[in-house]
């Protein structure tokens, strides 16, 4: 992704607080004639960025900017689940790896299931961006990752709503014989889901993690071989 001018002007600001007051000028102060009126008007996200959102956009600008600086850095999180996709969170971002995640996790006695696009779920970080993840708190487990009906497959077991999309980095097929086939849209190369399945694709590798957050957790790792 290439930054913007507009992009890079934000992580000027060292705290939200700065940014607030760059938005000051005479023309506001004269509509609405107080300062700290007009910075409380900014904090609901009138014409500004709540600090929720400041916050989430300028730790992905940083990510985006320096692929060195990641969501998971200074954070030790103790679930397994997390600590392996914090290992696999550099090489998804560089291109080498490409994970996808199989999940099954109950909120509210409703079980939601699904597959993620690692890659993708860690650029969908905007806070105006529907179903965001706030990664930081994720790796902190302030917060729980689950599928969304943004990501690859998605189904809620008590509503019976089930959504399939197409990201940057995957196709979904669907065969007769071997069902659910997610195609790397790099190398080519099928990955394929059945935990029965004798491979699961060139270069893939599937791994089931014991999780506390958790009903299930597979990880399908797909070493990229780019033609180029």
């Amino acid at each position: 992704m290439k930054l913007t001018e507009q992009d890079l002007h934000l992580l000027e600001f060292a705290s939200y607080d700065d940014y607030l007051n760059s938005l000051i000028d005479g023309k506001s102060l004269q509509y609405f004639g107080n300062r700290e009126n007009l910075i409380s008007l900014y904090r609901t996200g009138y014409r500004a960025l709540t600090k929720e959102a400041f916050d989430a956009q300028r730790t992905f600008l940083e990510v985006t900017k320096d692929p060195n600086t990641l969501f998971s850095r200074h954070v030790a999180p103790k679930d397994q689940f997390l600590k392996e996709i914090a290992k696999r969170e550099r090489p998804n971002r560089l291109g080498l790896l490409s994970t996808i995640i199989y999940m099954r996790y109950v909120k509210k006695a409703t079980e939601i299931s699904g597959y993620i696009d690692y890659e993708e779920a860690l650029r969908r970080v905007h806070q105006d961006q529907q179903y965001s993840n706030d990664w930081r708190a994720i790796f902190a487990e302030e917060r729980v990752l689950y599928p969304t009906p943004a990501d690859l497959l998605y189904y809620n077991a008590k509503t019976g709503r089930s959504m399939r999309n197409n990201t940057r980095n995957y196709q979904i097929l669907c065969d007769p014989a071997r069902g659910i086939i997610f195609r790397n849209m790099y190398d080519r190369k099928d990955i394929y889901p059945d935990p029965v399945a004798r491979s699961y694709g060139t270069n893939t590798s599937r791994i089931e993690l014991a999780s506390d957050l958790y009903e299930q957790v597979v990880l399908y790792d797909h070493v990229v071989r780019k033609n180029y």
